[in-house]
């Protein structure tokens, strides 16, 4: 970990092109999820909003590192299929293994890694690792994005050529981004605003689905505010700029892209010098890391 901030840093889109060319070759574990009300997904960070868009296609439901708990405990019975989504397998995925397992229920992992550090608590079947590429601390573009690639087999045809001709905004013009979605992929817009904060510095960001932003999270006139609209129009005051997706990994692969090509070398080495600090500080455990 000492010698990482002498190395050379990419960016985020340099990543996204790189996942592009490789998601189709990979091999990936077999894991079959049922369609059932009884699925639960849990993670943390962008691992959280992999694991809702695998409960909306699936069924069930996904909940994040801050909540899964209250949800176990009000539950009478342990028929649930319980998945844990964490692509280091360690930090925070180490301890929802632990609780799970000791409370009564057998969950599944959910990893890049395959020799997670949650394993300790898992049976060796019910780890799924599934291939990505090593990345700086928190890009996580190709662990996420070869997660829902092989479990949901979307079509990507033609996205690597729409998405590096997308005719990238200058987000640095302004103090905020929202991130406006079709309510079908509210999800990618959880995504980005939780990216631009991991990625950005100096840049606020905030999103929503359709029908919930129309109640009033955009009236308020804001010159300093571009909207980002994603399978969606927006008519109301200030910038917007736009773009179509056709699938859960173009929408999450286009953002990654363009907050990209807004990265700073300034922001890459924020987050090699500051991400290292809070890790430790949280006791976190790492089986491989980049």
């Amino acid at each position: 970990m000492e010698n990482l901030e002498n190395q050379k840093i990419e960016t985020l889109d340099y990543y996204v092109a790189k996942t592009l060319k490789n998601l189709d070759k990979w091999d990936y574990p077999k894991l079959e999820i049922k369609k059932t009300s009884r699925n639960v997904f849990v993670g943390s960070g962008n691992a959280d909003n992999t694991g809702r868009i695998l409960a909306r296609e699936f069924g069930g439901a996904g909940f994040s590192v801050v909540d899964y708990q209250s949800f176990f405990i009000n539950c009478d019975d342990k028929n649930y299929d319980v998945y844990i989504i964490n692509a280091s397998g360690g930090k925070d995925g180490v301890k929802m293994a632990k609780w799970l397992t000791q409370n009564g229920w057998q969950p599944k992992l959910i990893t890049s890694n395959p020799e997670p550090p949650a394993g300790e608590f898992l049976r060796p079947e019910d780890i799924f690792a599934f291939p990505s590429f090593k990345e700086p601390p928190t890009y996580n573009v190709s662990t996420y994005a070869a997660m829902l690639y092989g479990i949901l087999k979307e079509d990507i045809a033609g996205a690597a050529e729409k998405i590096k001709n997308l005719s990238v905004p200058d987000l640095r013009k302004y103090k905020f981004v929202f991130f406006l979605c079709d309510d079908k992929y509210e999800i990618a817009g959880r995504v980005a605003k939780r990216k631009v904060a991991e990625t950005l510095a100096g840049l606020g960001a905030d999103a929503g689905g359709w029908s919930n932003a129309a109640h009033g999270m955009l009236l308020q006139p804001n010159g300093d505010r571009l909207i980002v609209c994603v399978n969606c129009d927006y008519e109301g005051e200030g910038d917007c700029w736009h773009f179509v997706a056709g699938s859960y990994i173009e929408a999450i692969l286009s953002i990654h892209y363009i907050i990209g090509k807004n990265q700073t070398e300034a922001d890459s080495r924020n987050i090699l010098r500051n991400y290292f600090a809070n890790a430790q500080k949280q006791g976190w455990k790492f089986g491989k890391i980049w």
